[in-house]
């Protein structure tokens, strides 16, 4: 800036040492750092106009969900005590997305201890790539009593993570003598839901 007498004077910023203090003072002059924002799979971010002022950015979140149609079958479980044995009749359900997810299932199933028999039980899980998800499993309907039987629904929520391709699926195993199977009709459904919550990493709080 040019002085009464023609001198030049340099006003330099004075900069704040504060620790959050972004700008910098370059040899041309100030520096303000640029801003990238990443989103992981599952966010979208939507940059604000150019000369936007203030400068808006948009995060959004594509909360994905998998689940199986409204079924209606009788599966009969045939195997021995404590053998899994998969419920064909549900389709298996492939994870679109890697990421943390939320699984909720239910399944019906009836069971009728046999004449000579003292109890029967019916226990489901969930399946990963043919692997039982340990945790997954919950005791669906027991009867005691020679010539008892009963009809109920079990399942569980739980969280898990996955990979994109990964496959679900329903399976049960029966306990005692006696009759069971896994039913679903108006009367009670099987169904299995998939939804994700959270991108691949994603810890407990």
């Amino acid at each position: 800036m040019a002085g009464a007498c023609g001198r030049t004077y340099r006003i330099d910023p004075k900069l704040d040492p504060a620790p959050c203090n972004a700008l910098t003072q370059g040899p041309a002059g100030l520096l303000v750092p640029e801003v990238e924002l990443r989103a992981q799979p599952g966010v979208t971010v939507t940059a604000p106009p150019a000369g936007a002022c203030p400068q808006a950015w948009q995060i959004g979140v594509d909360a994905s969900w998998a689940q199986n149609a409204t079924l209606t079958f009788s599966h009969s479980l045939t195997g021995a005590d404590r053998v899994w044995e998969r419920v064909t009749e549900v389709p298996t359900l492939t994870i679109p997305r890697a990421g943390v997810w939320e699984v909720d299932y239910n399944a019906r199933v009836a069971v009728g201890v046999a004449a000579g028999g003292g109890a029967m039980y019916v226990v489901v899980g969930i399946y990963k790539n043919g692997v039982l998800i340990v945790g997954s499993e919950a005791m669906a309907a027991g009867a005691t009593g020679a010539g008892n039987g009963v009809q109920s629904t079990g399942g569980l929520a739980f969280l898990h993570p996955f990979a994109a391709g990964d496959t679900v699926e329903l399976w049960a195993n029966r306990i005692g003598t006696g009759a069971a199977s896994v039913v679903s009709n108006p009367d009670g459904r099987v169904r299995i839901a998939a939804h994700w919550i959270g991108p691949t990493g994603d810890t407990p709080a």
